[in-house]
């Protein structure tokens, strides 16, 4: 019992040295070249930096300072109105935050080498801009579904090559005329697809040949970096409410 009020007194004396330290630190005096809004202190070096990294595009030093002060201003009402202590703040944080990670996750992974569409994936892809794809897609509630070839939601298409669903267009190239594919599976669920006609497009319709490879490059990349994001899924333990189903 002796050890614990003393853990505890310890952990109290520890949160208020702390909750002190900010005060009782000398709080540093403006020098020549400081910008001071209210008790925030800018030191030459540190506003410098600021001024640096703006994102923002003003004509001149004295803009940047004032859209500096501004700035100050602002923050400094959001913290006197406690708006950075309310719930919804947090949370808008937290998903900024998360939504920042995960672009440049993605960024990297745009720009990873495994990533980059070889030659002979560009030449397979070129020839299909050019033409209209007629499907059927058979779409399943779940896998076990899926397997036994029934309950389907058939939806059909006839649509050139970019215009068809994102999950189409990747598992094309393997398709064979009237047979149905085996079960394929996307974050839109379940499916098979059964590709029954191709017809070429009219000429206007065709992209220019400069448009077609960074198109056919655009694509594949984004098939590669959805084909990772699939390959996470598979490894991933994922347990769906039982409510939702095509999640297995």
């Amino acid at each position: 019992m002796k050890y614990l009020l003393t853990s505890i007194a310890f952990l109290a004396a520890l949160c208020l040295v702390l909750l002190l330290l900010p005060l009782l630190t000398p709080r540093p005096e403006p020098v020549d070249g400081s910008l001071v809004v209210n008790q925030r202190i800018y030191q030459p070096d540190e506003l410098e930096e600021q001024l640096q990294s703006t994102p923002y595009h003003f004509d001149s030093r004295s803009e940047l300072i004032d859209g500096l002060i501004n700035r100050e201003l602002l923050l400094q009402e959001a913290k006197q109105q406690k708006i950075d202590a309310e719930v919804a703040f947090r949370r808008s944080m937290r998903d900024f935050y998360e939504q920042s990670m995960i672009k440049t996750l993605l960024d990297r992974q745009y720009s990873a080498p495994e990533n980059q569409p070889n030659e002979a994936q560009i030449a397979a892809c070129l020839p299909l801009l050019g033409k209209r794809f007629q499907l059927k897609r058979y779409n399943y509630p779940d896998q076990t579904t899926a397997q036994k070839i029934e309950q389907a939601q058939v939806k059909e298409y006839n649509l050139p090559y970019l215009e068809l669903p994102e999950d189409t267009r990747a598992a094309l190239p393997g398709l064979k005329g009237g047979e149905i594919s085996p079960p394929l599976h996307s974050a839109a669920g379940w499916y098979r697809l059964q590709l029954t006609d191709i017809q070429p497009l009219a000429t206007e319709q065709i992209p220019s040949v400069i448009e077609q490879e960074e198109l056919c490059r655009r694509e594949l990349k984004q098939q590669l970096i959805q084909n990772w994001i699939d390959l996470l899924h598979q490894k991933a333990d994922i347990q769906r409410p039982a409510s939702l189903k095509g999640g297995e």
